[in-house]
Parts: C-alpha cells; structure tokens; sequence
C-alpha cells in the first residue's frame, strides 16, 4: 500500500510542468542578468600586459619609460654622470638622471637632501670649468639657472619636512646647505680671481663677475629663513646643541692650526679664509649665549645655527684647501 502512494507521488511529481508563459519569463530573467554591470572573472592564464600597468599606473610610467630608454644606452649614461655644462651629455644629466633620481626620493626629507646636493654639484662644476679657464658666460648662465631652481626646490621640499618623523631635521639640512653654498662660492671667488691675473699677465683681461658665488650666497640666505623657524621644542635642546656646536668649533681650530703647523698641506688663500669662518663661528655662538642670558631664546637658537652653519663651512673650506693645494703639486710633480 505505502508502495503504491510513493509510485503515485513520484508520478505527480514528473508530471509538474512550466507553461509556456512560465518558461519565456525565467528565460527572459537569465538573459538580463547576463548582461549585467557585474565585471567579468579574470583568468589565472591571461597573459600579463606591460603595456597596461604603465597606462594604469602614471608613477611607472614616469619611472619605468626613462629607466629603459637609460639602460638601453649605458655608456652614454655612465659618460654623462661626469659631464659639464660645455659637453654635449650634459642635458642628459640634469635633464633625464637627476630628475629620475629625484622622482626616486620618495620623502620629503630624502628630497630636500637630494635638491641640497645638486646645488652643491653644480658650484664644483663652475669650480672645475673655472680652473680650466672654461667659465665663460654661456656655462655660467647654466649652472647659475639651475642653482637657482635646486634652491626654490629645496625650499618646497624643507617646508614639508616633518621634523617629527625625519631622521635629519629642517635645521641639519638647510646649515648644512648654507655651509655648501658659502663655502664654495668663496672657493669659486678665488679661484676665478687668480684666472683673472693669470690673464692680466698675459695681456687678455676681460670683465668677470662673481654671479656664481653671488646666486650661492643669496640662495644660503632664502634658506636661512626656513631653519629660523624656531619653536618651543628647539629651546629644549638648546643647551646640548650648544655643547655639540662648541666642540665641533674647538676641534676644527685644533684640525686646522696642526695641519697648518706640522703638514702645510693647505693653501694660503683658503687658509685665511678658513681662521676668519672658524672666528665667525665663535662670534655666533658667544651671541647666541648673550641672548640666551637675556631670556631672547629665539634669537639665541638662531645665533647658534648661524654658529653650526660657519663650522660647517670651515670644514669645508679647510677640505678644499688641501684639495687644491694637493692638485697643484700633482700638476708639478
């Protein structure tokens, strides 16, 4: 008995049908839902297109595109790296190298930094070519309009710096970078002056100015501004600075007068130079502790970067006077 309900029930059950009606509606509902927004799988085996990354990534574009065109053509890469103004390759390096490295500086600090060395690189251009007798205008216009765009790019860089994350501060860059450009414009100056009498002795005087080593002081300046604004947090650490820029002062008169004494490896020009920005330096900072004194701690911490920038510009003058002296006895010897 219960077989025959089953065998009756299984029956009813095949004999449940779609009317026709029924059926064109589900039809019609499959074919709208496959024609949908809804995006379609991607398959696992699809080949992968380089040429879709670079149009849906700009960043790879701008880095990748220059990077293949570069190691495609090597030599002419590493031949550039050593360019100056008056060589053909030149425009690669400022134009195509530099940029790509600065596009490869992803933060703010890194940027400043790499702006900072640029500018630097291009004042020991102008001292090479100058010592060649190869400043001439054409090449001074150049390095002085690049000089002025790695300061205003610089600027832009330092006034995003968060010296709350960054591993060297507003302050340690832009001294450093007064330091650079004070230093080598006086070293530029000098050695554009002894080019000069060497030409007045060979009856071919012709009228140079110093706007290399003008722009470079002037570019220190701007920068100055940035470091000097001081807040509260400087005057926390007011006092150990003081202690790092007075040793820093003492050890570098010391580095000089036994050099000077017992080596005489530097020479007479930048020597002088170097004693009058190591006096400079103790005048900044005896200010600075006369401010501090007088409760005008503003001042006084920007009396101390002033004293930090000129020690710093001492070292460097005293590193170049060895340089240079040491290149004239090679050119002897």
């Amino acid at each position: 008995m219960e077989n025959n309900k089953l065998k009756n029930g299984i029956n009813e059950i095949r004999s449940i049908v779609m009317t026709d009606s029924e059926k064109a509606r589900v039809f019609d509902n499959i074919l709208k839902a496959s024609t949908s927004n809804s995006k379609p799988i991607k398959s696992p085996w699809v080949t992968f297109s380089f040429v879709a990354m670079l149009q849906s990534n700009r960043l790879v574009y701008y880095i990748v595109i220059p990077l293949i065109i570069i190691l495609s053509s090597g030599g002419v890469v590493f031949a550039s790296q050593d360019s100056l103004p008056d060589n053909i390759l030149y425009p690669i390096k400022v134009k195509v190298l530099e940029p790509m490295e600065g596009a490869l500086a992803f933060s703010n600090t890194a940027k400043a930094k790499h702006e900072s060395g640029l500018a630097t690189k291009r004042l020991i251009e102008a001292e090479t070519l100058a010592k060649a007798g190869k400043l001439n205008s054409s090449n001074e216009e150049k390095i002085n309009n690049l000089l002025t765009l790695h300061t205003i790019s610089l600027n832009k860089a330092l006034e995003k710096v968060d010296d709350t994350n960054a591993t060297e501060t507003i302050e340690d860059i832009s001294t450093s970078f007064r330091a650079e450009m004070n230093a080598h414009a006086k070293v530029l100056a000098v050695i554009k002056e002894k080019q000069k009498q060497k030409k007045s002795n060979d009856n071919e005087v012709e009228k140079e100015d110093n706007k290399i080593s003008n722009t470079a002081k002037v570019n220190a300046e701007k920068i100055k501004k940035i470091s000097n604004k001081i807040n509260k947090e400087n005057i926390v650490k007011y006092n150990s600075k003081k202690e790092e820029v007075k040793s820093l002062i003492e050890n570098t008169d010391e580095k000089v007068k036994y050099t000077n004494q017992n080596e005489n490896k530097i020479e007479i020009s930048t020597e002088d130079d170097t004693h009058k920005t190591i006096d400079k330096a103790r005048e900044y900072l005896e200010d600075s502790t006369m401010k501090d004194k007088e409760g005008d701690w503003k001042e006084a911490y920007s009396s101390l970067l002033d004293s930090e920038s000129s020690i710093k510009e001492a070292n460097i003058l005293f590193k170049n006077g060895i340089k240079h002296k040491e290149e004239r006895k090679n050119k002897r010897d």
